[in-house]
């Protein structure tokens, strides 16, 4: 990946949601800034499989049920059964269902709120008893620009990504005197193959609201979470940085 200047040498990263289109790029990007990667998956197909091992590095690849909290502890479990402890946890995983407010079913809500937010906090929890002492450490949740502005059909997302947002920044104060980091990362639309074929009025939009003028691709995203975690980002924690071409700025698309 071009333009990744970071280091992270010796040191340890935990990605969910390593087998989808975003976290693909984060594992690739940390990859090669050098870190030893912990992938996970919801699924151990054989596209991940192959894409995981192709990493540089011996990388470990776990599967977990998200909404599962034992499938998260037992996760954590096997990390631990590999020295090294963990350096940064990337909260990546997401679900992202649509359906208007008024016919979404109680079963698709919780399954939101407990792979979006409720994922997000228990693997925090867990990463606090891999602490090493007098080393700092850094989480990455990533978000969405809908958890601030918030999309039609979409609001059991908006509601966990507006969560994620306000936990990040929670996590930031009761974790600032552990030395760990807390931000969160919100991505504007993503540029994925095929998206002008299947929602053309929506790029449209996008691209004529976003003061830059275009989309966002995954390396703009991988260089935020480089980036916040990273030593040159070592003083910042609690925020929630937009990706997103500059849209947060105008009044919609």
């Amino acid at each position: 990946m071009k333009g990744i200047s970071f280091d992270f040498s010796n040191k340890r990263v935990l990605i969910t949601g390593a087998g989808g289109h975003l976290g693909r790029a984060i594992a690739e990007g940390f990859s090669h800034a050098g870190a030893r990667l912990v992938l996970h998956g919801h699924s151990l197909t054989e596209s991940f499989m192959e894409f995981a091992n192709g990493l540089s590095g011996d990388s470990v690849i776990l599967q977990a049920d998200l909404e599962i909290p034992a499938d998260i502890k037992k996760m954590f479990q096997n990390i631990r059964e590999n020295p090294g402890g963990l350096d940064i946890l990337i909260n990546n995983a997401a679900l992202q269902l649509v359906a208007p407010l008024g016919k979404i079913a109680s079963e698709d809500w919780d399954r939101m709120l407990a792979v979006n937010l409720r994922a997000p906090h228990l693997c925090t929890r867990e990463f606090l008893g891999l602490q090493k002492n007098g080393v700092e450490r850094a989480i990455i949740n990533i978000s969405s620009i809908e958890g601030e502005n918030p999309a039609v059909n979409h609001s059991h997302y908006d509601a966990s990504k507006g969560g994620l947002i306000q936990y990040t920044r929670a996590a930031a104060l009761e974790l600032g005197p552990k030395g760990i980091r807390v931000n969160s990362v919100s991505p504007g639309l993503i540029d994925t193959p095929g998206l002008d074929e299947i929602w053309p009025d929506g790029v449209s939009r996008y691209l004529s609201a976003a003061p830059l003028g275009r989309l966002v691709s995954t390396e703009d995203v991988v260089q935020a979470v480089l980036f916040l975690s990273s030593p040159a980002a070592g003083n910042i924690t609690g925020i929630n940085l937009r990706v997103d071409g500059g849209v947060g700025v105008t009044t919609g698309y």
